[in-house]
C-alpha cells in the first residue's frame, strides 16, 4: 500500500497542522479512493474461494430488458460522507481509516504526510460539518424525494439513520421518502458499484446484475447483496469486473461501453479481496482468469444488452476511469445528448476521442433501424469563465462534466459549479449553461447541486447515484419525429408506438398543437403491442410559411396508471418539428456556442442577452407562437459581443427570435417569456 502513502503524503505540508488543513487532507484522501492506487503486489494473490458466476457471465432470466435512465425510477441508492476513525482515536484529525473487509481498515496517521500505521477495527461517523463536500450528499437526498421517487441511503449502523435526519432537517431538506440499508462501505461511488437493475418475465420483475467492483473495494462490492437481502430485489451475480459509470443503454437492447473494460478484465488476475474472517494477515486478493475481449463483449451482451454492444476508444484524460458518464448520455432511445468539447481544445487526445466517438454513435442504428439523433450541451470552464489551459490541467484539477447528471422521473439532478442561490447557479458563466441546459432537456425540472468541490476527481451527480427503476412499468418505444421534416408539409402524420404493461393497456393517444394553438387528441389502434395512427394536421398556409408541431404520446394501463411520452410532457416537454417551406436553421439543432450562444436569463421578465461572434450586419426577427412578427431590429458586429433584448412589454409566452446573418445563414433561438 506504499503507493497510496506516496499519493497522499503531499496533500499537506509537514509544518501547517490546523483543523481546516487536516479536515481538508483527510477529504482529498478519501475522495481519491485510495484502494484504487494501492499497489497490488503489496497483498498476495489467492485462488478464487467463492466465484459470483461463471467468467462468461451468469445465466440470465428470459424476456429481459435493461430501461433506460430517462424511464420511471423508484428509487435512487446514494449514501453521505463518512469520516472513518481507528478504535480508540476516534475525532482525531490526525488518524484516518479506510475500510477493508468486515469492520477492518488499513489505519493511517498524519505525521508530515499520511503514514500507513497497521490494521484494525475502526469507527464511521456521518459528515455534518456543513461544508461543500458533505453537503452535496444530504441535497442529492432532497433532490431524489424531489423527483417522486423514494431516497434509499446505504448507512454503518442503523443509529446512523437519526444523525443523517437531524442534519437535513438543520439544513431544510426533505426527509419524507427514505429507507435505510445498513451495511459496510468503503467509499460513495454508488453508480460503480452498485448493481444494474433491468426487468424480466411476463411480470416485469424487477432484478440486477451484480458485477465485480474494483479489487480492493469488497465493502462497496457488497451494495447490491444489501440491496438483494434488505429490499428483495434478485441479484445475478458475475465475476465480470465492471463499472456502471461505463454503462450507457437505450432501453431497447442497445449498450455503449468504453475499451477501459478491457483492461480491467483481459489484462491482470486480481479478483476482490477476501479473508478469513479472524486474522487480518489473511487479508489477499482473490485470483481470477484472464478473459479475451470476445468474451468481455460476449458477457455484456448476455447480461446487458442482447441487441447490440458497441465497445468505444476510452478518454485518456478523463479521471482516470474512462467512463462514458462523463460525456454523454441519452434523453430518449432515439437521441444522444454529448459534452462536446469546444474548438479551442482540438489538440486535446480526448477531443479527438469524442469527435471519432461521437461521429460513430449517430451512425449507428436505433432499435427503429434509423441513424440517432444527436444533441449537444455545454462544457464546463474555469472559474473565471477561461477555458482550461491544457488537457493535464483538467483532468488533474477539475474533471469538470455537466453530462455528469442524474434522471429521477421529471427533475433531473444538475451538476454546477458555483455557489447556488433561489435554484440558480451565481457565476454568470455557470448560469448562461445551466439555461442552455433547460432547453437541452425540455420540460425536465432542473435540481443544481454545486460541485466545485469535486473537482479532480473524475465525477459528481451520476457518479455518486444508482436508479432502481420503478414497478409495474409501461414500456413506450416510439420513433420520435423532432427537427425539420419538409416532407410532411401535406400535413399527413403517421405515429408508430409499442407500449406494454403488465396489466395490460386500456388506452393509447397522440396529443398534438400547431403552433402553440389548441391540443387535439388521436388514439391509436392496436394491433397486439403495436400502436398506431394517421391523421392530417389540418394547417392553411401560403407560399412562404413554416409551423411548428408539438406533441406527445399518453398510455393508460387497466388499473387507470398513465405514463406519457416524454415522460416530462405535463411540464412542457414535448417532442418538436418543423414543416414549411421557410424553416430556420439551428432550429432544432445547435450552432456551434462561438458563434451564436443561448438567451440568458431564459425564461426572463425583462432582458434576455445572448452572445455572438459575428462580422458584419445581423437581422433580428422574433415571432410568437402563431408565428406573427413582434420585434424586429438589426445590429453591427465585429468579432465577439453580447445582444439585447428588451421584453418587457412582450405577453407571456414561447417565442422564436431568427437571427440572419450578412450570408444569409438564419439561425433561431428559444425564448421563454414569463
Amino acid at each position: 500500500m506504499a503507493l497510496a502513502m506516496v499519493t497522499f503524503a503531499g496533500a499537506i505540508n509537514a509544518q501547517t497542522t490546523d483543523e481546516a488543513t487536516l479536515r481538508k487532507a483527510r477529504l482529498e484522501f478519501h475522495k481519491r479512493d485510495a484502494s484504487k492506487q494501492y499497489m497490488k503486489s503489496s497483498r498476495q494473490q489467492t485462488p478464487m474461494q467463492a466465484a459470483k458466476g461463471n467468467a462468461k457471465g451468469v445465466q440470465m432470466p428470459q424476456d429481459f430488458w435493461s430501461p433506460g435512465e430517462w424511464e420511471e425510477v423508484k428509487a435512487i441508492v446514494t449514501t453521505v460522507y463518512y469520516n472513518n476513525y481507528p478504535v480508540g482515536h476516534e475525532g482525531d484529525m490526525y488518524w484516518t481509516a479506510d475500510p477493508l473487509l468486515g469492520g477492518y481498515a488499513d489505519w493511517y496517521h498524519y505525521s508530515g504526510g499520511w503514514q500507513e500505521a497497521g490494521v484494525g477495527r475502526y469507527v464511521s461517523v456521518p459528515d455534518t460539518s456543513g461544508e461543500d463536500f458533505s453537503n452535496v450528499f444530504y441535497y442529492l437526498i432532497d433532490a431524489v424525494q424531489s423527483g417522486g421517487a423514494e431516497s434509499w441511503v446505504r448507512v454503518e449502523q442503523a443509529s446512523d439513520s437519526a444523525i443523517i435526519i437531524r442534519q437535513l432537517e438543520r439544513m431544510g431538506l426533505r426527509h419524507n421518502n427514505m429507507k435505510f440499508i445498513v451495511g459496510y462501505g468503503n467509499s460513495f461511488w454508488y453508480r460503480d458499484c452498485g448493481p444494474i437493475a433491468f426487468y424480466y418475465g411476463e411480470g416485469d420483475s424487477i432484478g440486477m446484475v451484480d458485477f465485480m467492483y474494483y479489487p480492493g473495494r469488497a465493502l462497496d462490492d457488497s451494495l447490491p447483496y444489501y440491496i438483494e437481502q434488505q429490499m428483495g430485489i434478485p441479484n445475478f451475480c458475475t465475476t465480470i469486473e465492471w463499472e456502471g459509470g461505463n454503462c450507457l443503454v437505450d432501453g431497447a437492447g442497445m449498450l455503449v461501453t468504453s475499451d477501459a473494460t478491457y483492461q480491467n478484465n483481459c489484462n491482470d488476475t486480481y479478483g476482490q479481496l477476501s479473508w478469513d474472517g479472524v486474522n487480518p494477515n489473511t487479508i489477499n486478493y482473490t485470483t481470477k482468469a484472464r478473459l479475451t475481449k470476445q468474451q468481455v463483449k460476449d458477457s455484456l451482451s448476455n447480461l446487458i444488452s442482447p441487441r447490440a454492444t458497441y465497445v468505444i476508444p476510452a478518454f485518456r484524460y478523463d479521471g482516470g476511469t474512462g467512463h462514458i458518464d462523463l460525456y454523454a448520455d441519452m434523453i430518449d432511445e432515439n437521441q444522444f445528448v454529448f459534452s462536446k468539447f469546444p474548438d479551442h481544445y482540438y489538440n486535446w487526445t480526448d477531443y479527438k476521442t469524442a469527435q471519432k466517438n461521437i461521429d460513430s454513435m449517430i451512425h449507428w442504428k436505433s432499435v427503429f433501424g434509423n441513424n440517432y439523433k444527436q444533441a449537444s450541451i455545454p462544457f464546463p470552464c474555469t472559474n473565471n469563465g477561461s477555458y482550461f489551459s491544457n488537457q493535464t490541467v483538467y483532468n488533474n484539477t477539475y474533471t469538470r462534466s455537466y453530462s455528469n447528471h442524474t434522471f429521477v422521473n421529471n427533475v433531473i439532478i444538475q451538476p454546477v459549479f458555483s455557489r447556488v442561490e433561489n435554484g440558480e447557479p451565481t457565476a454568470q458563466w455557470d448560469k448562461e449553461r445551466f439555461d442552455s441546459l433547460r432547453l437541452a432537456y425540455p420540460g425536465y425540472t432542473l435540481y443544481p447541486i454545486n460541485v466545485a468541490s469535486f473537482d479532480g476527481n473524475g465525477g459528481a451527480i451520476h457518479c455518486i447515484t444508482k436508479q432502481i427503476p420503478a414497478d409495474s412499468p409501461i414500456r413506450i418505444l416510439h420513433s420520435s419525429i423532432t427537427s425539420k421534416h419538409p416532407e410532411l408539409n401535406d400535413g399527413n402524420i403517421t405515429i408508430n408506438a409499442t407500449v406494454t404493461n403488465n396489466k395490460g393497456i386500456s388506452g393509447v393517444k397522440c396529443v398534438y398543437r400547431v403552433d402553440g394553438g389548441e391540443w387535439h387528441e388521436e388514439n391509436l389502434t392496436a394491433n397486439g403491442n403495436d400502436y398506431t395512427c394517421s391523421f392530417n394536421l389540418g394547417i392553411q398556409h401560403g407560399e412562404d410559411w413554416w409551423a411548428t408541431i408539438e406533441y406527445y404520446l399518453s398510455a393508460t394501463n387497466n388499473e387507470n396508471k398513465t405514463i406519457t411520452k416524454p415522460m416530462t410532457a405535463n411540464q412542457g416537454g414535448y417532442y418538436t418539428f418543423y414543416i414549411g417551406s421557410n424553416i430556420p436553421v439551428g432550429i432544432q439543432e445547435s450552432t456551434k456556442m462561438e458563434q451564436f450562444g443561448q438567451f440568458y436569463p431564459n425564461p426572463t421578465s425583462s432582458r434576455a442577452n445572448i452572445e455572438v461572434i459575428l462580422n458584419g450586419k445581423c437581422n433580428v426577427q422574433m415571432y410568437d407562437i402563431m408565428g406573427r412578427s413582434v420585434y424586429q431590429n438589426s445590429f453591427e458586429a465585429d468579432g465577439a459581443m453580447v445582444y439585447t433584448l428588451n421584453t418587457s412589454n412582450l405577453a407571456k409566452g414561447l417565442y422564436q427570435v431568427v437571427f440572419t446573418t450578412g450570408d444569409g445563414q438564419r439561425v433561431a433561438r428559444k425564448l421563454m417569456v414569463k
